[in-house]
């Protein structure tokens, strides 16, 4: 058998996250719809002349971004040994829980912990971008961090029901759209999931974490709200009137020519341009 040549090889970009960045993403809403078009760490991989590993999954949290990371580093680094150029984890929410099933090695999600706290959960998460961190440092491979969408605040401001859920449910009056945050106080809480980030920061290599402190109440931001969400930063998640909300409000402070469609607030092809461009503008 030839053996490869590693030398002509491109260098890897190896890519995890969520919906926002899995490559086989099916509209629940609109499951008929071609969703096939090139998602932004394929449009990435492309800008840095880099093979791309595309690992993200739907509605994986960060337990599954950590694990599913570290794993594909081991394998190219030792058993393929293809040339790393560059990882980027696109961190999800905290609230979410993964798990590996024994038989099988897949992997399950669940939307949030059965048990525990939103304190918990955030310092398990910012434990995982530290671990990761350390691990690309020990092997000197290039990692850029980013926070794709909210960490903490959906959960605290009463984590939004599927989109899904939305719009199976979208003609009746009486449909409730979020969970109760079942903490103390949300304004008390976030501010201490804000105080939790400021403790890790001297842990953080800041300038490889695109966004961080991942809050603009603290002079951070996530990748959604600077793309999908761009000049539109009217928090929704914020928003008290339950009782006069209707159908199209839910995305007003979404550009909806970057949307799946207004019921599906996930990346378009446009969208998903828009955010590797963006990511690309703050690799230097």
């Amino acid at each position: 058998m030839k053996e490869l040549n590693y030398t002509q090889m491109k260098k890897l970009l190896i890519v995890s996250g969520c919906s926002f960045t899995d490559g086989n993403y099916i509209s629940n809403v609109h499951p008929e719809m071609d969703c096939s078009w090139p998602k932004w760490p394929e449009l990435l991989a492309k800008k840095l002349d880099m093979d791309c590993i595309n690992l993200g999954h739907s509605g994986a949290g960060n337990e599954y971004i950590y694990s599913s990371l570290l794993e594909e580093i081991l394998k190219q680094k030792f058993k393929h040994k293809r040339e790393i150029g560059l990882v980027i984890p696109a961190w999800s929410q905290c609230q979410r829980q993964d798990w590996q099933e024994l038989k099988s090695f897949k992997w399950r999600e669940s939307r949030y912990f059965e048990h525990g706290d939103i304190f918990g959960w955030l310092k398990k998460s910012i434990r995982h971008m530290i671990s990761l961190q350390e691990v690309c440092n020990s092997f000197n491979i290039p990692i850029k961090q980013c926070q794709m969408i909210n960490l903490f605040d959906g959960w605290i401001n009463g984590l939004t029901k599927t989109d899904k859920e939305i719009w199976d449910n979208k003609d009746d009056i009486n449909f409730i759209r979020r969970l109760h945050y079942p903490g103390f106080n949300p304004e008390t809480d976030r501010n201490a999931c804000l105080q939790i980030i400021l403790d890790y920061e001297p842990f953080i290599n800041v300038k490889n974490f695109i966004g961080w402190p991942i809050s603009r109440s603290i002079g951070g931001y996530n990748i959604e709200e600077h793309t999908i969400r761009k000049n539109t930063f009217k928090d929704y998640d914020g928003a008290k009137d339950e009782e006069n909300w209707e159908p199209l409000i839910y995305h007003t402070n979404y550009n909806e020519d970057m949307l799946i469609s207004i019921y599906d607030v996930h990346p378009n092809a446009k969208g998903h341009k828009e955010i590797s461009e963006f990511i690309y503008g703050q690799l230097g």
